[in-house]
């Protein structure tokens, strides 16, 4: 009489198990405690242009680390603390320098998308309305046949100027002073705007904003001016 499970079909049920069991030893189960991706303000800071790493002087390493332990031995009253303390109510893990890190990061990424016309790419980092923006002035530059060619040289320096925070939002005020040279070209390769022989200095106030309670690492950035 025929019977179901033949001594091949054994091997391979025994076979597929002893396999199933190998890769979850290997790969592991998820348990909800994973690594979150990378966070662009948790990056290197490092000074476009020149492969030399740029560190914060010893006098603000010092405030900084005696303002975190204050922090750490009193209970932070959100009605009456400071920006920075209402802050670190939420992220005991945030630092003005790693911040600033991530905000030069964020700066060079942006604009090279956006003058790449690549806006999509970084669209994590940006708020709806400056996404927005961004998008229709990237559209109005295919529409003419324009290019942007941008170089960014160096960001010279990067300090924040205020913090803001309400609730648990936080809107963090970055002035950048930097090196750049831009060029706006026709199609025929016209430069409309710009000179290719002298290095522009621009100075830019952006503002990053972020709900403190949520699980997304990145501040985005809601507000630009140019100085």
């Amino acid at each position: 009489m025929n019977t179901f499970f033949t001594p091949d079909l054994i091997f391979f049920v025994l076979v597929a198990a002893f396999l199933i069991i190998r890769l979850r030893s290997v790969l592991g189960r998820r348990t909800g405690n994973e690594k979150r991706p990378k966070d662009i303000f948790m990056y290197q800071d490092t000074v476009l242009g020149s492969g030399k790493k740029k560190t914060i002087s010893e006098k603000e390493d010092i405030k900084e680390k005696s303002f975190d332990e204050s922090l750490s031995k009193n209970k932070v009253n959100l009605k009456k603390g400071t920006a920075l303390e209402k802050i670190y109510y939420f992220d005991q893990t945030f630092s003005t320098k790693k911040f600033l890190a991530g905000a030069k990061n964020a700066y060079q990424q942006i604009i090279n998308s956006y003058a790449n016309g690549e806006i999509n790419k970084i669209k994590y980092l940006l708020d709806s309305k400056v996404f927005s923006t961004f998008s229709n002035e990237i559209k109005s530059r295919v529409k003419k046949k324009y290019t942007l060619e941008h170089t960014l040289i160096s960001i010279k320096s990067a300090a924040v100027e205020k913090i803001y925070v309400k609730s648990s939002i936080a809107d963090i005020v970055v002035k950048f002073v930097s090196e750049q040279v831009n060029l706006l070209k026709n199609k025929d390769g016209k430069v409309l705007k710009g000179n290719d022989e002298y290095i522009e200095n621009h100075t830019n106030y952006w503002t990053f904003s972020k709900d403190l309670k949520s699980n997304d690492p990145n501040w985005k950035l809601i507000v630009t001016k140019a100085e």
